[in-house]
């Protein structure tokens, strides 16, 4: 193994070696957009990425589901100058909907926002379909925003560090960090086929892999290794993980990895 590889290996996992190469998977490639369809912070509905643009729309206080979103905001802890002037809570001011917006609804679940990314906060309400009424069941707070498909969020993934990508290549040997808990085992056979966009300039990959059923131990994931197959050599493009949604927080992946020796 390089040195370089020892380094970027995470903690506690085995770096795979020529066998478990020869034994991946070979994907073929959706080709997409470069905007993903659907992005998730992991806390509520999965949602498009205009929803996040213009205007925060007007919440109708009527609406049940507005009105759970109320409630949570009402219950909030008394400001400052509330608590100098004996405690009394400002509940018109805390139940301001004031920067909400409706990112996304079903019949059953609303996800409401405010702010931007990196600083985004959303509130999901689920409706309980035995009594009608709607009540908020998670509250996330500047969580990473990633592409997300039929429902599952896009898994992290990197070149393989013992390998220098020739520009000519046109399969790519990556390691795929599962997204989600799966007892701290590998992927094998649960990879799906990924998202790819391909322009002259960029190639943007996103890996998502089936979470397993049930419930799994809490610990890391070891790197699954698998092969995609592209629809054209490599070329001069810069090699970009399409996890996560916010540019500023992609991984930038040098397509030569000796540029990464020299960092």
């Amino acid at each position: 193994m390089s040195r370089l590889g020892r380094l970027l290996a995470p903690r506690g996992s085995r770096l795979a070696g020529e066998r478990d190469w020869e034994r991946s998977a070979v994907l073929e490639p959706h080709l997409v957009p470069r905007c993903p369809e659907l992005i998730s912070d992991g806390g509520g509905l999965p949602f498009t990425p205009a929803a996040l643009a213009g205007s925060p729309g007007l919440l109708d206080r009527e609406d049940p589901a507005v009105g759970a979103l109320i409630a949570l905001l009402s219950q909030q802890p008394p400001s400052r100058r509330a608590s100098r002037e004996g405690g009394k809570r400002d509940a018109p001011a805390l139940a301001s909907l004031g920067g909400w917006r409706l990112l996304a609804r079903t019949d059953g679940e609303v996800l409401f926002g405010r702010g931007h990314p990196p600083r985004l906060l959303t509130v999901a309400a689920r409706m309980d379909a035995r009594r009608g009424t709607w009540r908020c069941i998670a509250v996330s707070k500047a969580r990473p925003l990633r592409a997300t498909r039929d429902g599952i969020r896009a898994s992290a993934w990197r070149l393989d560090p013992t390998r220098k990508l020739e520009p000519d290549e046109t399969v790519l040997r990556v390691l795929v960090t599962e997204q989600t808990f799966a007892g701290a085992q590998r992927a094998h056979g649960r990879v799906l086929a990924p998202d790819l966009h391909l322009n002259d300039e960029e190639l943007i990959l996103t890996m998502f892999v089936a979470p397993k059923p049930g419930f799994q131990v809490r610990a890391p994931n070891p790197e699954t290794p698998v092969r995609v197959a592209l629809p054209h050599p490599v070329g001069p493009r810069l090699l970009i993980d399409g996890a996560l949604y916010d540019a500023t927080l992609r991984d930038r992946i040098p397509t030569d990895i000796s540029e990464a020796d020299s960092s």
